[in-house]
């Protein structure tokens, strides 16, 4: 087996407190998605409205149909961004087996380079260390053409719950933006009765829905529904996972970056939205 590329950037422990839980999301692509055909019922039907309907082929070759699903991706190299929670993504040490961590996961559905840049208690705004926005800044240049994996959101469910001025619409938008032409995979987040209410249920809820309204202005974004999967027994606090937990998280994302962008795809998902 090929043995993958790691490039690794941990700069806390799993024990500090505050991080987000990713989600999956999912639905049957919308008719928007299908190609859309032009309309001949202008053109004559005599050999004369012959050259009008050549000038159109090169467009309708172009609009090839989105690749279905086949378990593999066309990612060859994947950056995930993420908080605590994925801080163990890619340890062998603190994931039941070697075959559980980020690096054998994605590689399992094609992905040869992986790079885990991830903060305890990180956001996508404001502290502590590099928040989110500014990773995906320093790390955009090397990635090239890699797809992006943001499991981010659960600082930052919290600190909206707190007060604070900057919604989750214009977090979202801080990433996005820089990501334009790329692939996106965003997992939804999630939470079991952690001892601070502010990262509470509905603090993850609001944020979820928040994402799915970014698919909508991000044609190169879909969302994986991880909050549909997580139950309380995968977390140890609330807010972070077990062991097992952790190594189904790195599945699942595996798995919904293969359906989402599929071997022969682009930056346009299959569907926005990928069921947990």
């Amino acid at each position: 087996m090929t043995k993958l590329l790691r490039t690794h950037f941990r700069t806390a422990t799993l024990g500090a407190v505050g991080i987000g839980a990713a989600m999956a999301l999912s639905a049957p692509a919308p008719a928007s998605a299908l190609p859309t055909l032009p309309d001949l019922s202008s053109l004559s039907n005599s050999s004369a409205g012959l050259p009008s309907i050549l000038e159109m082929l090169p467009g309708l070759l172009d609009r090839a149909p989105i690749p279905k699903p086949d378990g593999r991706t066309h990612c060859t190299k994947v950056v995930q961004i993420g908080d605590s929670t994925s801080v163990s993504a890619d340890s062998a040490t603190a994931l039941p087996s070697a075959g559980d961590t980020a690096t054998a996961q994605y590689g399992r559905v094609g992905v040869g380079s992986l790079t885990v840049d991830a903060l305890s208690g990180r956001a996508i705004v404001g502290g502590p260390g590099v928040d989110a926005e500014h990773a995906v800044t320093s790390r955009s240049a090397a990635a090239g053409d890699a797809c992006w994996v943001i499991a981010m959101g659960v600082n930052d469910a919290g600190a909206i719950n707190g007060g604070s001025s900057v919604g989750a619409d214009e977090r979202i938008d801080r990433v996005m933006k820089q990501l334009t032409g790329r692939a996106v995979l965003w997992p939804t987040i999630a939470s079991s009765n952690p001892s601070n209410p502010a990262f509470g249920a509905s603090s993850m809820t609001a944020f979820n829905d928040a994402l799915r309204r970014a698919t909508t202005r991000y044609p190169n974004l879909a969302v994986y529904d991880w909050a549909a999967t997580a139950r309380p027994e995968m977390f140890t606090d609330g807010i972070h996972y077990t062991s097992a937990a952790y190594a189904d998280r790195n599945r699942r994302f595996a798995d919904a970056l293969a359906i989402a962008y599929p071997t022969g795809g682009g930056a346009t998902p299959t569907r926005p939205w990928i069921a947990g």
